[in-house]
């Protein structure tokens, strides 16, 4: 026999599926980009964020390679013979737009020209009068034009006598030093043409790639360049016997690390949690192979919700593909539960499996739908994405279970293994076992951990990428020789042509000479220093007539002249500048294109104008927030500072965790209260997730783990997760009563099975290399849990008591049919029912007109036939006001037969069963009731059930019918829809006129004594009858 014939697989359903979600996949891949930017993933609608997000998007030097050349011993021609050798390569690759600082360098004399040429707008008031001003003493100009005579004299001089020409004071010098920090490191110094270190040993190369750094299929090209150009130089080290090495950083390493990372952390945490769950399923099913198709529809949702995904999004984030491993065993619990009612010692049906399973299961799927979903509205973008994609693949393995298993298994035959399996004894045992006492040991527990339990944030730039040690310790190396230049604070400005950046780059200036003189900042460069726009280079231009108007413009020429005649110039050796003292007119300034890269200038994404980049040094009295504040309301400048944005977003993290948490706890309580419809369950349901809390943030403060992004997902696994455990018991609680319900095994099985498996899930996830998925299963693996714990811990000695047996009245009933203490006693017996019944019964004796006739009609019967009793209301309403009473009832729906036999006790005795089949009581009954049901039954039926119960009745035997009698006029509401609710469930009915339904009672030997109606404008009617 085949595997399929011995299971009664539907093998066309089964290839469909199969073929149905390998065309899903096709498709969502065909559809989706994965997504590798980590900085996608931050909240941009805090300032803070956005402009560290808008600079890191727009930072030339994010793309940058940055190469040091180093070696042993400190030889500088062997080390620049080597940085050529790189550059070269580099070039030669085609890979890079620009290599190394050679043209910059070349800029240089130019750049001093333009100076010389232009000093009456390169100096503020405030320069002209600190740093120019003690120039003009006779003892200063003798000893600048002596050293400028020195230079024209050596081998430096070559070039030089234009400059001192037009500037013989050296004010170039001053504007030149501000040049300097423009310099990545302040030790370093230019040799041949190339950057290199204090000590000579390393030389620093800069790269211009054409592609971004966060392209890693460009990545891997640069990767491969660079260690062929390593080998090459082993070679050159192997014939001169020194040893060079390359040590390339920037963010194509980081880029690089993060995909490999995660796509071997998606690998490997889908790999590890489907074999894990795999054979924690081969274990714990009678047939081991029905157990592996538990993990049939985690699969398909998953790559459904990857699917469906598609059609919203054009790329879905790495990290949320890596939870997609984790995703798996958080839904294969469905799939667990389905396949534990349906592999039994005795054959069952899909539909029925998936009956129990939706009873059981539905409040926690919404639950678990709910809470994800609301990571919609945390603010960051990577939470967005985990949440939607959990959120569609729970609910899409949800509704496979529910629609497609019971097509690929209609019916299963019995299992040959009897009895519960070794997994279904310890599931018991663990809810069984300790009975109170471990539920003290966890509130104890609780209590101690409550001490640590307050939530502590940080974030560090660091964790929101993974990167390798070998790029830890190159970013260590550089940093280590050419300091921070990776960690300063970063102003940007745009303007859309060179115009409007020269008056922004003036106007921040202005500002920042201000933030120096306080001691906020170090001094630093920028543009606007040798090319200032229109309103500063006019100021400058002004500042510079009225200095030296002030200072005598003939008197300091003549003092010049003297003294340069007497060191040996010629008297008329310094006219040039002579001429720019008191005479020339304000000529503007345009920053040539090929000053840019030197300026920090770079054209806008799609050549979209022009963006300029300072770098800041704080100084003493630099204070983050209140500088962020000042600069960022001018809408100048977009400001970066690492510090800050790790505060910044930690602080963000807190405020989106309490908000989160309260989101969250509201979706969770919107959708218990109405379901459960009473607070002593609502708040049991809770208990265990508050002890999860509890214990999470307390084991991560003594683990010394703060929470981060990932933190943001506790109070979702935790109360959108974790609340599943509990809810699966309370349902079951709900549903068996009995703790010792065969299916109650099953639920406990599922609830076991299914927190181990997310536990080897989200364990799977603790394992990762990347920081952001390690600690995501880190936090989820203790808060499930703690959850799991709670749930096993708690509630059973709490569920054992609420749903104990109902006690019976004793003694003679003195209540008030129909008074609030009577209604009160019948919902008793309804208490922790299933919201609808529950809720039915309340309305039922509320509002339905039977009631108040139903007691006087009964009278004093002992023994009552109810046929079609329902979920048992007008019988339980009659065991109150009857102490001695007992009912014997029958009902078609097995639904309402449970709740009935929960709702009667031991006094009713309630079997499954249609009319004309009627139950049998130990003695003959003293009345035999028919409510509400006589319309299903046609008219053969109603016979022979009347025939059968006048043979169940006392002689002195009553029968009580309420039937519908049909208006001739427009039906009621009640009957309208009661019509609908029989044609949907493809139920004839049968409403007959009164004479009708006389003349059958009589028929079937009785004699009717009275006929009424229920209530006025009502279309039910009673009729009561006796045994003929």
């Amino acid at each position: 026999m085949s595997f399929f014939s011995r299971y009664r697989i539907n093998i066309v359903s089964l290839v469909l599926t199969i073929a149905v979600t390998v065309l899903f996949l096709g498709i969502g891949l065909s559809r989706l980009g994965i997504e590798t930017d980590i900085l996608k993933t931050l909240p941009m609608d805090d300032p803070i964020v956005s402009d560290a997000g808008y600079i890191f998007k727009n930072h030339p030097f994010h793309d940058l390679v940055v190469i040091d050349v180093g070696m042993q011993k400190g030889d500088p021609d062997r080390l620049v013979e080597a940085g050529l050798l790189v550059e070269k390569k580099l070039l030669a690759s085609g890979l890079f737009r620009k290599v190394g600082t050679r043209e910059t360098q070349n800029l240089i004399p130019e750049l001093i020209y333009h100076i010389v040429d232009n000093l009456p707008v390169m100096f503020t008031r405030e320069e002209l009068e600190n740093q120019i001003q003690p120039l003009l003493k006779p003892d200063r100009i003798h000893q600048q034009l002596s050293d400028s005579f020195s230079q024209l004299t050596g081998m430096e001089g070559i070039g030089q006598a234009e400059f001192i020409s037009k500037d013989p004071m050296g004010l170039r010098n001053i504007v030149l030093a501000k040049l300097a920090h423009l310099a990545p490191s302040r030790g370093a110094h230019f040799y041949q043409g190339q950057l290199v270190s204090s000590d000579w040993k390393h030389l620093l190369i800069i790269a211009n790639p054409v592609k971004p750094g966060t392209d890693t299929g460009f990545s891997r090209q640069v990767t491969a360049l660079i260690h062929t150009i390593s080998s090459e130089l082993d070679q050159m080290s192997n014939h001169s016997g020194i040893k060079f090495t390359l040590t390339p950083v920037g963010a194509f390493r980081a880029a690089l690390d993060n995909e490999t990372a995660i796509k071997k952390d998606v690998g490997n945490s889908t790999t590890l949690a489907t074999i894990g769950i795999a054979f924690l399923l081969i274990f714990s099913f009678p047939r081991p192979l029905i157990g592996l198709m538990s993990l049939l529809p985690s699969i398909c949702g998953t790559i459904t919700a990857f699917f469906l995904f598609s059609f919203f999004y054009d790329s879905i984030s790495l990290i949320s593909l890596g939870f997609g491993g984790a995703l798996i065993s958080i839904t294969v619990d469905y799939g667990i539960a389905y396949f534990l009612f349906l592999d039994r010692p005795y054959e069952t049906t899909g539909k029925k499996a998936a009956e129990e399973v939706r009873a059981a299961g539905l409040l926690a799927t919404l639950t678990t739908v709910g809470a994800f979903l609301a990571l919609s509205f945390s603010g960051f973008p990577i939470l967005l994405q985990i949440g939607q994609f959990a959120a569609l693949g729970i609910a899409s393995s949800f509704v496979f279970v529910h629609t497609v298993l019971p097509l690929i298994f209609p019916v299963m035959p019995p299992a040959r293994r009897k009895g519960p399996l070794p997994m279904e004894k310890f599931a018991n045992r663990l809810a069984t076992f300790g009975g109170r006492y471990k539920a003290y040991a966890a509130g104890g527990f609780a209590v101690i951990m409550l001490f640590f339990a307050w939530p502590r944030f940080h974030v560090d730039l660091s964790s929101l990428n993974s990167v390798s040690k070998e790029t830890i310790a190159a970013e260590n190396q550089v940093t280590g020789t050419w300091g921070q230049i990776f960690n300063k604070i970063y102003l940007m400005t745009e303007g859309k042509n060179a115009s409007v950046l020269q008056m922004n780059s003036d106007k921040i200036s202005s500002l920042l000479e201000q933030e120096v003189q306080a001691g906020v900042f170090h001094p630093t460069f920028l543009p606007s220093m040798v090319f200032p726009g229109e309103q500063r280079g006019k100021e400058n231009f002004k500042a510079w007539k009225q200095f030296w108007n002030q200072n005598s413009p003939s008197g300091i020429q003549t003092q010049i002249q003297k003294t340069g005649q007497e060191i040996g110039f010629s008297e008329d050796a310094f006219q040039p500048f002579f001429s720019q003292l008191s005479h020339g007119k304000y000529q503007e300034t345009r920053i040539p294109e090929k000053f840019y890269s030197l300026f920090g200038i770079s054209k806008g994404q799609k050549n979209s104008g022009l963006i300029l980049f300072t770098s800041l040094n704080p100084g003493s009295s630099y204070q983050a927030e209140s500088f962020f504040e000042r600069f960022h309301q001018t809408g100048l400048v977009k400001i970066f500072d690492s510090t800050l944005f790790s505060d910044r977003l930690g602080n963000l993290l807190s405020s989106t965790f309490l908000r989160m948490l309260w989101m969250v706890g509201f979706s969770v309580l919107f959708l218990l209260i109405p379901f459960f419809m009473n607070w002593r369950l609502t708040a049991v349901s809770l208990l265990p997730i508050l002890f999860a809390f509890i214990c999470t943030l307390g084991t991560m403060n003594i683990m010394g783990e703060p929470l981060g992004i990932p933190g943001l997902l506790i109070s979702i696994v935790i109360l959108g997760m974790g609340i599943d455990y509990s809810l699966y018991l309370i349902r079951a609680s709900q549903r068996y009563l009995d703790e010792s319900h065969p299916y109650q095994g099953q639920i406990r099985m599922t609830v076991l099975l299914a927190s181990v498996s997310t536990l080897m899930g989200f364990g799977a996830l603790s394992l990762s290399e990347h920081s952001l998925l390690r600690s995501i299963g880190v936090s989820s693996l203790l808060g499930i849990g703690y959850s799991v714990i709670g749930a096993f811990a708690i509630l059973p000695p709490i569920l054992k008591h609420l749903f104990r047996p109902i006690p019976e009245s004793v003694g003679m009933s003195t209540m008030i049919p129909g008074s609030l203490k009577h209604r009160r006693k019948v919902m008793s017996r309804y208490q922790y029912m299933e919201t609808f019944p529950r809720m039915f019964a309340w309305f039922k004796m509320k509002l339905d007109p039977m009631f108040p006739d139903l007691a006087e009609l009964v009278g004093s019967a002992r023994t009552i036939i109810d046929i079609g009793c329902g979920y048992g209301i007008p019988a339980a309403w009659l065991l109150e006001i009857l102490p001695g009473a007992r009912v014997y009832g029958i009902e078609p729906d097995m639904e309402r037969v449970r709740i009935a036999k929960r709702a009667l006790g031991s006094r009713g005795v309630i079997v499954s069963g249609t009319a004309p089949d009627i139950p049998n009581p130990s003695v003959l009954a003293d009345i035999a009731v028919m409510l509400d049901m006589v319309h299903y039954l046609n008219d053969e039926e109603f016979f022979r059930t009347l025939e059968n119960l006048r043979k169940q009745l006392r002689n002195d035997g009553r029968l009580l019918i309420r039937v519908t009698i049909p208006m001739k006029e427009r039906p009621p509401w009640f009957r309208w829809v009661e019509t609908l609710r029989l044609g949907f469930h493809k139920i004839e009915s049968h409403y007959r006129p009164a004479d009708d339904i006389r003349r059958i009672i009589q028929k079937a030997g009785f004699d009717l004594r009275m006929m009424k109606p229920s209530a006025s404008g009502r279309e039910e009617t009673w009729f009561m009858a006796e045994v003929a």
